[in-house]
């Protein structure tokens, strides 16, 4: 069996390896001469970070790009053959607390400051110009988003790919459930100190923990040019699009209207279709492999000062997916914009007890029930890497079941885009004092196939928002809405759409073990884990001693008509 700490780290350590070996990868000066050292550079605590500087020879001060990683900065010695005839040095570290750093590491709450220290001491090296920019995706994303919590002034630019802008919001707590395989899985199969697992997990409301790995209240604060990065069926899409909206129109002078956008078909471990361009179920033309060279000319850009056509062109750039399968089937194409979200038409489509989903309001009375049973989960499909929990999926096998409900559309006559935020809002009632309602968006083939789009989820005790808890009274009826992440596809002619309404989607999101209560923690119980095998303990339903079986009621009547509301583009 492969190890689950080896799959959750594995396609971040890969992508980011290639990633930065075409960084910097040589054109014809590949001869140019570099120097690389390790240095220890100091934190005001008297912590070292191991540090390994690759310095072009040069007469003339120059740039350098910044990569905090988490994954082993040794992971990325390919990256040495290709620095040459670029003009930009390069610094790998590593975080607080890993591999060859020192310090206990604190899952990004240090990062904000060990950052601005780390920026601070390459600007004044004497090799430098004092121009800093930083790069990395995932974990190596997220050192650079919190970096803005204390931002140093020779801090110039970022490339920030599949991150969040809230740890809270977006990686731990989405729509207020849980988001276990993530979560869990990546924390105890980095082997981070079990210290932090227990203090993230006492800490289930918002708090200063929490806004300290959470860009949200600074985005009016952020001052540089950043290229945010995503894949529609990424695991923090919703993070890269709401940093891009939110600074590019409310950032410092310099950052607004200076933020660039690319969000291309790609799942997390298929990110850029850097392995090949199969995402999930779904094999995409050539066109979604994303061009590596431009990430070198971003930088050529903003921090070489190179005109390489990002500041004077669109600010957006995303992948319109489409049916891949039939040839001459609309979609699968690139295309630009000045903002996100681009201009659509908000369209709402209700479903009805017969199963039907129709834009016309449904009359009269109508409901559907469904049971929610924590210790038989609806599963999640697929690939049990949590890099691929969002990737396109038949989902079928979980349609067939008598607790999953399915509304869906007649097939289309013409093609139908879909491109932007999507929401749902249900309305219920169940016997619990909490339970959590998911929300997922199908394309129907003709051959019956139901492909995973994009989903969301919302627990009952935080539908009056993330930052406060209510919980039910059983038997009353209530209504939520719910935040399905963002996406860019047409649905060709004679397809379908399809939403298909549960009470889970394990182990993606942990089990709600309906009592009001969010985690079921034991003395010893990760400990345990990591002994016994981490994968079992992620994919093994654990509800809580007093957990109880949620009846649960959809409404889809004429007063409580239940709906999912699409950007439809014309």
């Amino acid at each position: 069996m492969i190890r689950l700490n080896r799959i959750i780290a594995s396609a971040s350590i890969t992508i980011a390896a290639v990633v930065f070996a075409l960084l910097f990868a040589p054109g014809a000066a590949l001869s140019q001469a570099f120097e690389k050292s390790t240095v220890m550079i100091p934190m005001p605590d008297g912590v070292n970070l191991a540090t390994d500087l690759y310095i072009p020879k040069s007469d003339k001060k120059i740039p350098v790009v910044l990569v905090r990683t988490t994954y082993n900065k040794d992971t990325m010695n390919v990256i040495q053959p290709f620095m040459a005839g670029k003009g930009v040095a390069l610094a790998v570290q590593d975080t607080r607390g890993r591999y060859a750093s020192e310090g206990v590491s604190s899952v990004f709450i240090d990062d904000s400051l060990d950052g601005y220290e780390t920026v601070e001491w390459l600007a004044k090296q004497p090799w430098c110009n004092g121009r800093v920019g930083t790069a990395g995706i995932s974990a190596l994303g997220i050192t650079q988003y919190v970096m803005h919590k204390k931002p140093s002034p020779h801090l110039v630019c970022q490339h920030v790919m599949a991150a969040p802008e809230s740890l809270y919001d977006t990686i731990v707590y989405q729509g207020g459930a849980v988001r276990r395989a993530l979560f869990y899985g990546w924390i105890l199969g980095q082997k981070y100190p079990m210290q932090m697992m227990n203090l993230i997990l006492s800490q289930v409301d918002y708090n200063p923990v929490w806004e300290m790995m959470d860009i949200t209240p600074n985005f009016e604060e952020i001052n540089i040019p950043i290229m945010h990065m995503s894949g529609w069926y990424d695991l923090y899409t919703r993070g890269n699009l709401n940093a891009f909206k939110a600074i590019n129109e409310r950032g410092g002078p310099n950052a607004r209207g200076k933020q660039r956008l690319v969000v291309g078909p790609w799942t997390h471990e298929g990110f850029l279709a850097l392995a090949g361009v199969a995402q999930g179920d779904l094999t995409y033309p050539g066109n979604s492999r994303y061009d590596l060279g431009k990430i070198i000319e971003w930088f050529q850009e903003c921090l070489q000062g190179r005109d390489k056509g990002y500041m004077s062109g669109p600010a957006v750039r995303y992948y319109v997916m489409g049916d891949p399968e039939t040839p001459g089937a609309p979609g699968n194409e690139w295309r630009s914009a000045d903002a996100w979200p681009i201009p659509a038409e908000n369209t709402v489509y209700y479903m009805s007890a017969d199963g039907s989903l129709a834009t016309s309001k449904p009359a009269g009375e109508g409901a559907l029930a469904f049971k929610d049973d924590p210790w038989n989960p609806v599963p999640t499909l697929g690939s049990r890497a949590h890099g691929l929990q969002r990737h396109p999926v038949d989902l079928r096998p979980i349609e067939k079941r008598d607790d999953v409900l399915v509304f869906t559309t007649p097939p289309l006559e013409q093609p139908l885009e879909v491109t932007g935020p999507i929401t749902a809002k249900i309305f219920f009632t169940t016997d619990v004092p909490d339970t959590d309602i998911v929300v997922r968006l199908s394309d129907v083939y003709p051959d019956g196939r139901s492909m995973l789009v994009t989903d969301g989820i919302a627990r009952a005790q935080k539908r009056e928002g993330t930052r406060s808890r209510k919980l039910l009274t059983p038997g009353e009826s209530y209504e939520m809405d719910i935040e399905v992440w963002p996406t860019s596809i047409i649905f060709n002619a004679g397809h379908s759409l399809r939403v298909v309404i549960s009470g889970t989607n394990f182990p993606r999101f942990d089990v709600n073990s309906h009592n009001g209560r969010y985690h079921n923690v034991k003395p010893g119980k990760f400990e345990k884990a990591l002994e016994t095998g981490l994968e079992e303990f992620v994919y093994t339903p654990d509800p809580a001693d007093d957990a109880v079986v949620a009846n649960t009621t959809i409404h889809m009547s004429a007063d409580k008509a239940s709906y999912i509301a699409l950007p439809i583009v014309k």
